[in-house]
């Protein structure tokens, strides 16, 4: 995400509300995580409580640093899942908006779904659940 991509932003939102309707439990993973301070283990993310996540879903985005797509590669290479959700990123950044051009390759991905919502497709992507209720709690 990135200053100024107001949708960006509102995709994070919805699409973590409707992980948690459909049961799914989930976590934010920002660029420091991603880029710096997981570690892949395990056929996953593992971060420094050892938590291990086997899928990342991007919300709508139009940017992805190039260390962000490298390390998305290697997580998907070690057993992971990657979903993107809604817009796919455009461009890939270096260091600097300014000398990026490339588009990125997404091909490693394990689902691309342009409807921008989680979608049957999307929970069907996902790993299982350790368990999974037969309704919903009503609070």
């Amino acid at each position: 995400m990135w200053m100024g991509d107001e949708e960006a932003d509102r995709s994070t939102t919805k699409l973590g509300w409707q992980l948690l309707e459909h049961q799914v439990d989930w976590d934010y993973f920002d660029e420091q995580s991603l880029s710096s301070v997981a570690t892949i283990a395990h056929g996953g993310f593992k971060n420094l409580s050892g938590q291990v996540y086997r899928a990342i879903v991007v919300p709508s985005s139009t940017v992805i640093t190039r260390t962000g797509l490298e390390r998305f590669q290697a997580f998907v290479k070690a057993g992971g899942k990657v979903i993107f959700v809604g817009q796919t990123p455009t461009l890939v950044v270096d260091k600097t908006f300014r000398d990026s051009k490339d588009k990125p390759d997404l091909s490693f991905a394990t689902l691309i779904e342009p409807a921008g919502d989680i979608t049957p497709r999307v929970i069907a992507a996902l790993p299982k659940p350790d368990v999974k209720l037969d309704s919903p709690g009503s609070g």
